[in-house]
């Protein structure tokens, strides 16, 4: 007699990804909490609400997403809540020592979180591996996710092979990871048969519909053994958000796969997103809430051709996107094949513009992108190519150990951080100096009260990908390419003054002063630029300098926040010593590779 298939569980995401996609991450505690309660009872296995991007989102709308954990915790007894964490950088944009990721994630355990899903967008397993034994410790579930990419380096071999690893560190289920909305059918039913004969875990399909594949990709994936589908509310699902979980469950209804949900609990449910949804309109993007064929032809995630538009409609050059988009493919290729999910697909996106309007291929590089040439973003599924590491590094050797093993530990400078603002290191307070010290300051004044009338206080930045950071604005250049014609002029604003350049390039801002220098005086002579010297990556406002001189720094420290293009971008040091000079102050505007501080 046939051994009867277990129900196919879902995940609901409606909270967390889903949310993120469409809307930004924009809605709040109080309008969650009410909803998440009705959902408790319809039985999903879990609700992913938090982690990914919403951390940062809800610290710049004034929430304090602890307090929103242990509130939603206690409304949802009876659904396991769940959370998505980027490796080494957890819930932010860098890697972080290994005692900083064991307090995040027992913090979070404590406060609510049972599932820990753990991605790194480079699938480096030694990335995952800290994040993942701090999850066991804390005695809860955790989930390996696998960064789906279509490229040579992936096969089914490398798929299976990384499970297996997943497994062995201790993961209790594989998660198939499609950001993009890259996963086709016969792609996915191959890969779920895979996995299901060389792990003996649960396997659990992730996926947006941004390419219109999802619900076909979804199908065969239960047909093939999956055992988990992350799905959300249908207000707000579809486009490059899940498929709508009532229509799954419509679907499986009946058959060999059903879910056993009830869809009569999920009507007032749906009513109240719906509601939600329209209340929040504005903030809805018209790219994300819609299927965008152009996935297909080009095996892009529709937020990275939005990158690439956005790019060159900067630069006055939409007449050549068919030019970037094939250079993107060739950048990715140089690279080693990388998983185009956020930060990298951004990288490449503004790597491929340069290449293009700059002329030459790689005369002007990003620090990013030297950075991951370096390695320490990680392993790449192939190595990069050598001429280009020589190019861009020169006699630099890339680093072949774990990038986080570069890292002091960081909790115990944080605590001191935070007393010296004359605020209580709780574990609330430290994790949020460590993760956003840009934006730790606003949670410690408390929550902003709400106006009159009831309106949000807005976060000042655009709609983001759910699964890790926002879509950046094009890094600055860590050099300028050389050759072409160029003129450069004075350019004085409300008495600031602004030494512009326009070139073929476009324009730039190469300098300012922060007064116009009397007629006679000569400027100050810059300071040197040596090893220990932390420049500026980008033009931008500095907001807020931790270190002063004297004080002892770590490799990996943050030494200033900029905000850019209302983004607020922690800058690290590369080196270890002593602060020998800081050459900026908090408030001031700065430029591209002006320096901000000495380390000798």
């Amino acid at each position: 007699m046939a051994k009867k298939k277990a129900r196919v569980r879902l995940v609901d995401t409606t909270f967390r990804d889903a949310q993120q996609s469409l809307l930004g991450g924009y809605l709040r505690t109080e309008e969650i909490l009410p909803i998440a309660a009705k959902m408790d009872s319809i039985g999903f296995a879990a609700m992913e609400a938090f982690g990914g991007a919403t951390f940062e989102t809800q610290l710049r709308i004034h929430q304090d997403p602890w307090e929103y954990l242990r509130n939603l915790n206690k409304v949802t007894p009876n659904t396991p809540i769940q959370a998505l964490i980027r490796g080494q950088n957890l819930v932010s944009k860098r890697n972080f020592a290994d005692d900083v990721v064991e307090l995040f994630i027992k913090h979070a355990a404590k406060c609510g979180v049972d599932v820990f899903r753990v991605f790194d967008p480079l699938n480096d397993l030694r990335n995952m591996e800290a994040s993942i034994a701090a999850a066991l410790k804390a005695k809860r579930k955790v989930q390996g996710a696998l960064s789906y990419a279509i490229s040579p380096a992936h096969n089914l071999e490398l798929w299976g092979s990384l499970a297996k690893g997943l497994v062995n560190m201790g993961c209790h289920e594989i998660v198939i990871k499609d950001t993009s909305g890259l996963l086709s059918p016969q792609a996915t039913w191959e890969l779920v048969t895979t996995l299901k004969q060389m792990v003996k875990v649960p396997i659990d399909i992730h996926s947006h519909c941004s390419s219109g594949m999802a619900p076909m990709a979804y199908m065969a994936a239960v047909e093939a053994g999956a055992d988990v589908l992350d799905v959300a509310m249908s207000p707000l699902a579809w486009g490059v958000s899940q498929p709508a979980a009532e229509s799954v469950v419509a679907a499986l209804e009946g058959g060999e796969y059903d879910t056993g949900l009830d869809l009569d609990k999920m009507w007032e449910v749906q009513h109240e997103v719906e509601e939600l949804k329209l209340r929040h309109i504005e903030h809805l993007s018209p790219l994300a809430d819609r299927v965008d064929a152009s996935i297909l032809r080009y095996h892009m995630p529709g937020f990275m051709l939005e990158d690439i538009h956005h790019q060159l409609n900067g630069h006055n050059a939409m007449g050549r996107v068919a030019e970037v988009l094939d250079e993107a493919n060739r950048v990715r290729k140089d690279l080693g094949y990388p998983p185009l999910v956020a930060p990298i697909r951004q990288m490449i996106a503004t790597q491929a513009v340069y290449n293009v309007i700059g002329g030459d291929r790689y005369a002007t590089v990003t620090q990013e992108l030297k950075d991951y040439l370096q390695g320490l973003y990680g392993r790449p599924p192939v190595p990069a190519d050598h001429e280009l590491r020589r190019l861009v590094l020169g006699r630099e050797e890339p680093i072949t150990i774990r990038p986080a093993d570069l890292l002091e530990p960081q909790v115990e400078a944080a605590r001191q951080l935070v007393k010296k603002a004359n605020h209580e290191p709780t574990d609330d307070a430290v994790l949020i100096e460590l993760m956003f010290p840009g934006l730790a300051a606003d949670y410690m004044r408390g929550p902003q009260p709400q106006s009159k009338d009831g309106d949000r206080p807005g976060p000042p930045t655009a709609p983001e990908p759910a699964d890790a950071a926002a879509p950046s604005p094009a890094p600055e250049p860590v050099a300028a390419p050389v050759g072409g014609q160029s003129a450069e002029f004075d350019v004085e604003v409300e008495g600031e003054v602004f030494k512009v350049r326009v070139s073929g390039a476009g324009l730039s801002v190469v300098a300012s002063n922060a007064t116009p220098s009397p007629a006679g005086n000569a400027a100050p002579a810059p300071p040197k630029i040596t090893e220990g010297t932390v420049l500026a990556p980008m033009q931008g406002l500095i907001v807020k300098i931790p270190v002063k001189s004297g004080d002892d720094v770590k490799l990996g420290d943050v030494v200033a926040v900029l905000e850019a293009m209302k983004m607020q971008n922690d800058i690290v040091t590369t080196v270890a010593g002593k602060v020998s000079a800081v050459y900026v102050k908090e408030g001031q505007v700065v430029t591209p590779n002006q320096p901000l501080l000495a380390i000798g």
